[in-house]
């Protein structure tokens, strides 16, 4: 069974790239052959490329591939990917992105591709995150924070994918800063409650507050992949995968 699923977020930040590399290695231990994708990251130095996001996750699962491959357009500004692909003189090609992914789809079982920003993020004068995913015809695991501010950026972002209807497998709630004050717990108790009743897709979380990123990448999400929500989420990828065939 073939499959993609591309992981977006609520904003930069929240854990897209833990995520991705959490579900990818999941599913690899769980013996799929697993490909992975970043198809435009920005903020990216040529020399820390090795410290990038697709380096990150092309080393969790062990991938074979080219980090070009893996990321396409890897771009040294950190901003939005058409202001950096302009200030290279660059023009990203959605087209050219297409046809990497489906390359590498051929390769493997299940593609986990991560986005960049959220979903209204401009890749091209004319095109932003929800055009990408749509021209990759996948499913989405949107990610979000688990405390204050994350119910109105999550509404937004599930009804901007609604608009486009693309297909949402969960929103995964994810811890960005230490739970400890009695206000921040009934901050995030009261975020997954009203969202579990309004968001209208399943909603997983919170994962655990991992402190120390990006310097704790790997063991952080060696942790998050053994986690409740990451089995759940599986669950959920593959119930879709099989709705899909």
């Amino acid at each position: 069974m073939r499959y993609g699923v591309f992981i977006t977020g609520t904003d930069t930040g929240v854990g897209k790239t833990l995520v991705t590399g959490a579900l990818a290695l999941h599913l690899k231990k769980h013996g799929l052959a697993v490909g992975v994708m970043k198809p435009i990251e920005t903020g990216v130095l040529s020399a820390r490329a090795a410290q990038s996001d697709a380096a990150r996750l092309r080393s969790i699962i062990e991938s074979e591939e080219t980090l070009g491959a893996i990321c396409p357009y890897s771009l040294e500004l950190p901003v939005a990917p058409l202001a950096a692909a302009q200030a290279e003189g660059q023009t990203i090609n959605p087209d050219t992105i297409k046809k990497v992914y489906r390359l590498l789809a051929g390769r493997y079982d299940c593609m986990v591709v991560e986005g960049i920003g959220g979903v209204h993020v401009p890749v091209t004068h004319s095109s932003d995150v929800t055009d990408l995913i749509k021209q990759l015809r996948l499913s989405v695991v949107v990610v979000g924070r688990s405390g204050l501010g994350g119910i109105n950026h999550a509404l937004l972002t599930i009804e901007a994918l609604r608009r486009k209807r693309i297909s949402i497998v969960a929103l995964v709630l994810n811890r960005t800063h230490s739970v400890r004050s009695r206000l921040s717990r009934i901050q995030e108790r009261t975020t997954l409650e009203i969202l579990r009743k309004q968001a209208g897709v399943p909603v997983l979380g919170p994962l655990p507050y991992e402190p120390g990123l990006p310097d704790r990448f790997r063991p952080a999400v060696l942790h998050m992949a053994r986690s409740a929500t990451l089995k759940n989420l599986v669950k959920l990828l593959l119930k879709s995968a099989r709705r899909s065939q």
